[in-house]
């Protein structure tokens, strides 16, 4: 078995301390509280400041610790990991630059609520606010994209604030926390019972609201009076509601349309789905069948401007009920009906078991309209076949999906590529759609992929992304040589002539990955049986011109 696969058989390899006060550094107590949480991998680069917290790890069996070529890439790679796993990502940097690269990964889990820990280590306290080589104010400058940022100043408070941190990290709406650790702090000797500690640790608190039976009532009377309603899914249910939602729309056989970060919570398949909302990853069927609706039902969705582009929200004719762990993303410009503040999964299988107790039975109106539904999108598969737009680009992401297992992992940049495989794509299983929502981060989808596949090592894992992309992450082909990552990159290299740009495959190889160029479209099916078998990091490039990317980006896809 390898360390890959020893998530969730973890055992304590500090049993023997469990039963007495044991004394040990700052940095060895995070260490074993983050092994007794079950975490496996810890992402970073080592430096002064936080070389402590490092010598800890290298002194037990059980956490591997994967270096990085730069510590964005690190808290990349922990925003993959969480997102896959929906387990807790960590991270570790020094002080200064260091800690200061952590700051668009922050940004990025922070908008797409996505729970990790990072780590950065400081200079010793008597130097803070000295400006002493490397000194950062690092959680003043997290404070706006974390949900907490501490500073550790007393080594004895270090018990607390991992305790509130991994709760804060879990809680309601997730999110990232920073830990900032001076070294003397890490040094420093702690005295405790971990048997005691661990025992009174409590677990995170559900605290989250669940919907009152008068809720319930609400919803059910207003859909009973709608005529077109709709269910919106967005990226707060998270992966953890999936067959519950189906049963849920199957129960009330209405459509189910999807943000693109909501676009794995129901499966694309399924005959009630009608496609994304929005702008820019948006599909036609999807914002026709939401601006039609006389009732939307959000569940974790976002009223911003990418999930909803121009449609008024509330209308006349359209009633608004909204859905979500915390009220905090409803604005005045996005006033609705009704808010219930519940966890996602919760209010679904109790509205479900709301809708049977009543013996609900959808209107003949409803189901003239799911036929509908089939009908159109079966139309518009017809359609998509590009020989009106023969764009190498778009017929290159549908190959890709063939040649993909449905538990597959993609990832994504920010770039027309996430377009092209977000309308493209169809994702078969909950966690298996990764992107940079919020924030749109070039070079994220390496670091967040190979995170992936260290996560789930028997999976196929594939970023697509663009040459501008892979130019601004091109080094972190080194890291997944080196700990033998087994991630597809299939990169759109929009040079053809490669005058102006960069040759990829020469590049990667002399990275240590292996690597190939296609000029047709025939020949991607082989290079991705070639490159999910080399169980090693695999690069594809695909050569495509100018012409084709403007082909692509106006409107191929119906």
């Amino acid at each position: 078995m390898t360390r890959w696969e020893l998530e969730g058989q973890v055992k304590h390899y500090f049993a023997d301390e469990l039963e007495k006060d044991a004394e040990m550094t700052g940095a060895q107590f995070i260490v074993k509280f983050l092994e007794h949480k079950g975490v496996t991998q810890i992402y970073g680069i080592p430096g002064a400041a936080i070389l402590p917290f490092y010598d800890a790890v290298l002194g037990q069996d059980l956490m591997r610790s994967i270096s990085v070529r730069h510590e964005q890439t690190a808290i990349f790679m922990a925003d993959g990991y969480a997102r896959s796993t929906g387990k807790v990502g960590i991270c570790a940097a020094a002080s200064g630059p260091g800690a200061t690269n952590f700051l668009t990964g922050l940004y990025s889990a922070y908008g797409d609520s996505v729970p990790l820990i990072a780590f950065t280590g400081q200079v010793e306290t008597d130097l803070i606010g000295k400006e002493a080589f490397q000194e950062a104010p690092i959680v003043e400058m997290a404070k706006p994209v974390t949900k907490a940022a501490y500073l550790v100043t007393e080594t004895d408070d270090l018990p607390r604030v991992m305790n509130e941190a991994w709760k804060l990290a879990n809680m309601g709406r997730k999110g990232p926390v920073l830990i900032d650790i001076p070294v003397n702090i890490q040094l420093g000797q702690l005295k405790l019972n971990l048997k005691e500690y661990f025992k009174e640790e409590k677990q995170v608190p559900n605290n989250l609201g669940q919907a009152t039976d008068s809720q319930l009532e609400i919803v059910y009377k207003m859909l009973e009076e709608a005529k077109r309603p709709v269910i919106m899914v967005g990226g707060g249910i998270a992966g953890r509601a999936a067959e519950d939602l189906v049963r849920l729309a199957q129960l009330l056989q209405i459509p189910v349309v999807s943000s693109i970060l909501g676009k794995e919570g129901f499966p694309n398949y399924h005959p009630l789905y009608a496609g994304m909302v929005g702008t820019i990853c948006q599909t036609p069927l999807g914002n026709k069948t939401i601006s039609e609706a006389d009732l939307i039902i959000n569940l974790g969705g976002r009223f911003d401007y990418r999930s909803m582009g121009e449609i008024t929200l509330l209308t006349e004719e359209r009633k608004v009920i909204n859905v979500n762990k915390e009220d905090d993303n409803l604005s005045e410009s996005a006033p609705v009906d009704l808010t219930i503040v519940s966890d996602i999964k919760g209010f679904i299988q109790s509205f479900s078991s709301y809708i049977l107790g009543c013996k609900y039975k959808p209107k003949t109106e409803a189901m003239d309209r799911i036929v509908a539904l089939q009908k159109e999108k079966a139309r518009i598969a017809r359609q998509t076949n590009f020989t009106e737009n023969p764009s190498k680009s778009l017929q290159a992401i549908l190959e890709v999906r063939k040649g993909l297992r449905p538990d597959a992992i993609v990832a994504l940049d920010s770039e027309l590529s996430q377009l092209w495989a977000s309308q493209l794509n169809e994702m078969y299983e909950s966690r298996t759609f990764l992107i940079t929502g919020c924030a749109g981060s070039k070079g994220w989808g390496l670091g967040a992929s190979m995170g992936a596949q260290l996560a789930y090592p028997q999976r196929q894992v594939i970023n697509i992304m663009e040459d501008a992309s892979l130019s601004i992450s091109l080094q972190e082909l080194a890291t997944a040589a080196k700990n033998l990552i087994p991630i597809v990159i299939l990169v759109f290299n929009h040079d053809q002539s490669r005058q102006n740009g960069l040759d990829f495959v020469s590049a990667a190889k002399g990275l240590g990955v292996e690597a190939e160029s296609v000029e047709r479209i025939n020949q991607i099916p082989g290079a991705l049986t070639r490159g999910f078998s080399a169980y090693r990091p695999y690069l594809i490039e695909v050569m495509v011109n100018s012409e084709e990317q403007r082909l692509a980006s106006s409107g191929g896809v119906a």
